[in-house]
């Protein structure tokens, strides 16, 4: 092999006339415009076209333009691209929105489930998100909390107090009278919640290390081990917001 082009195979610089006719990307998002990063070389925002990219694996990060909100999300891909081929990649952010009550510490409920208590922040990993939640806290009315129909940001809710006092007790939180059974609540739900925080704290851990494993090598079984252990790190912290939740409900209302 000609020495000058092994070197340039070595540091990654081979024009396309050595590894082939040049490729042509175009890249989409669902919403706004994002920064479009290939090689760590910024390259504009979306809707983007690259017509001169050379063969091979290139490593793709889209950022959204809001970069000083703590919400806004990027995305990291792999592409690997054959001499002169003509690819359109789509791509969609996840979307966040945290919801904020005046008092916080209010249970979040999406239907009849409790997502946790605020400030508790949705995302849409698993689905699209609800177009309203209700929000509970003892002393205060049952309010509904309108999410904003696109993108991530902040729903806010001012609590009213309830100044009537309540005659009837919540059927699914009813205590017997007994201050036995009123401890045994909140040490399952304590232990609930340390339980499955640790737990979540595990796995986030093991993904973010096989994530930068994936990172420096590009094996696709890493991100697939990657997705995988951050699935299991989401489901656990749900349960640990859970277990938080009852456990707040249970001492305040004791």
């Amino acid at each position: 092999m000609n020495p000058l082009l092994a070197a340039l195979l070595f540091l990654g610089t081979v024009p396309d006339s050595a590894t082939g006719a040049a490729c042509s990307l175009t890249v989409r998002t669902g919403t706004d415009s994002a920064w479009v990063t290939i090689d760590s070389v910024r390259r504009g925002r979306t809707p983007l076209t690259l017509d001169s990219l050379r063969g091979g694996p290139h490593v793709l990060r889209l950022t959204q333009v809001d970069t000083a909100s703590w919400l806004t999300g990027s995305i990291t891909d792999t592409v690997y691209l054959s001499p002169g081929e003509s690819r359109t990649l789509r791509y969609t952010f996840e979307r966040r929105v945290t919801v904020v009550t005046d008092p916080s510490g209010a249970l979040v409920y999406i239907g009849d489930s409790v997502a946790g208590t605020t400030p508790l922040t949705i995302t849409s990993r698993t689905g699209p998100l609800p177009p309203d939640v209700h929000v509970v806290r003892s002393g205060y009315e049952r309010t509904v909390v309108p999410l904003p129909v696109s993108g991530s940001g902040v729903a806010r809710a001012v609590l009213q107090k309830m100044w009537q006092s309540e005659t009837a007790e919540n059927p699914l939180m009813s205590e017997s009278g007994s201050a036995e059974r009123t401890g045994l609540r909140l040490y399952v739900a304590g232990g609930t919640t340390v339980v499955a925080g640790a737990i979540a704290a595990y796995f986030k851990i093991r993904a973010d290390s096989r994530n930068a494993l994936y990172q420096q090598t590009g094996d696709p079984s890493l991100q697939s081990e990657t997705h995988r252990l951050d699935v299991s790190a989401a489901i656990s912290l749900v349960a640990a917001q859970i277990g938080f939740a009852f456990f707040t409900y249970y001492l305040l209302s004791d």
